[in-house]
């Protein structure tokens, strides 16, 4: 009877644990998560944090395993059914809209324990065998030229994208109904029929330059450490033999931590998204240097061609760049700034200024270039950076998307925006 009612007893604090933790992920994120807080939280002892876990990784394993990993498997098997016309399909897309609204459950700050999966051995080990495991479950193949298996990991990147978003509150439901048919041509009308091979491409370097040397060299050095273990493990050692600087140095520029943190923020995504929407929209920019603001009428007009080849080549090569190993440092400081603003205020407005500044200047830049209507070049770019950034974490914690061809869906988007721009009907099935 004592032993039964101490395993009661046991069960119950794993519970009161868990649910504590899952709090203090959501309000502080996993790099900030200890005993203390935990058993405060679960008004517990830290005794009992410690009799069922070791540190504060294990209580992260913990969370991923009986909090975080069933309903995020179920949140990627409910966004297959998108790929097929019929009920299931809007039956899908309720799923999803209710599950990336909700602000109080498991998946929005479960995105921040993927995001550091990657730098988290003990929840690594788990983490990506577990996905892959799912992924092959729904029928994703290991052979990088299945086109099959390349939809669902585009619907599952563009849906992981999609709660990446709200998590950080930067999700526009506005966009939903912009998105949706663009979405349901490119997963009827996979093709690369007439495309050259993709270009090889090497990540961009960003540098940020001002007339402040110093300040430049601390920025970079930290974007580097940070890169590589995340904002909370960015200490100022760290920063400073990265920058090849004394300590000395960045408590002259700045007064503290935190406040070289929102000025790597702000310059650093400021140019990092700024560079990357603007390769994403190069082109006709060159080609055509009388700017005009007119929209074409004509699937053949001139801007919408050199618009659709930019859109299945540079945009595509752009983006498989991303997701190489080559791409891992620019990745991971996406990532990790993403991961900081999603509980810490400065770093959010920082990102949500780069965001918006550079969705502006993109939306402008097309419109100029390739006469696509500013309002709707503007949720384009946004949809474009919910599938970019989805990608780049489904393939942190896979494996799975590298070596794959994202013309097969970058081209039938550039053809689906074509048609949008002269307002031609998407195909009745697919709308």
């Amino acid at each position: 009877m004592v032993q039964t009612r101490r395993r009661a007893d046991a069960a119950r604090n794993d519970d009161l644990l868990l649910d504590a933790a899952l709090e203090l992920l959501r309000e502080k994120g996993p790099d900030r998560i200890t005993a203390l807080d935990l058993a405060r939280l679960a008004k517990l002892t830290t005794g009992a944090v410690y009799a069922r876990y070791e540190n504060n990784e294990e209580i992260l394993v913990g969370l991923w395993q009986h909090r975080i990993s069933g309903p995020m498997r179920a949140f990627f098997e409910a966004s297959l059914p998108a790929m097929n016309p019929g009920p299931r399909r809007a039956e899908a897309q309720a799923i999803m809209a209710k599950t990336i609204s909700n602000p109080h459950g498991p998946l929005r700050p479960g995105i921040a324990l993927l995001i550091a999966s990657s730098r988290i051995p003990e929840l690594q080990e788990i983490i990506v065998p577990e996905i892959q495991g799912w992924l092959r479950d729904m029928g994703i193949s290991d052979d990088r030229s299945d086109v099959t298996s390349l939809q669902k990991l585009g619907i599952i990147g563009f849906v992981l994208g999609c709660l990446y978003f709200a998590a950080a509150d930067m999700f526009d439901f506005a966009d939903w109904e912009s998105i949706k048919p663009l979405a349901h041509f490119v997963l009827a009308n996979p093709s690369i029929d007439g495309l050259g091979k993709i270009e090889s491409r090497q990540p961009s370097t960003v540098t940020v330059r001002s007339d402040n040397e110093t300040r430049d060299a601390l920025v970079t050095g930290a974007a580097r450490v940070i890169a590589r273990g995340g904002v909370e493990r960015a200490t100022t050692q760290r920063i400073s033999r990265a920058s090849g600087l004394p300590p000395s140095a960045l408590f002259n520029e700045y007064r503290t931590r935190q406040v070289l943190f929102n000025d790597v923020a702000e310059k650093l995504l400021r140019a990092i998204y700024r560079q990357s929407r603007a390769e994403d929209g190069q082109g006709l920019v060159e080609v055509q240097p009388q700017y005009s603001v007119s929209t074409p009428t004509d699937y053949d007009d001139p801007r919408l061609v050199a618009h659709r080849h930019q859109v299945a080549h540079t945009a595509a090569a752009h983006q498989q760049t991303l997701i190489a190993p080559e791409g891992l440092e620019q990745r991971r400081i996406r990532l990790e700034f993403h991961l900081a603003a999603i509980t810490d205020p400065d770093i959010h407005k920082a990102l949500a200024n780069a965001d918006a500044a550079a969705t502006q200047f993109t939306a402008d830049q097309m419109n100029a270039a390739f006469g696509i209507p500013t309002e709707f070049a503007e949720p384009l770019m946004r949809m474009s950076r919910l599938f970019m950034q989805g990608n780049m974490l489904l393939e942190e914690i896979s494996h799975f998307l590298h070596g794959r061809d994202l013309r097969y869906i970058f081209k039938p988007l550039g053809e689906a925006i074509s048609l949008r721009v002269i307002n031609a009907d998407l195909t009745p099935s697919n709308s």
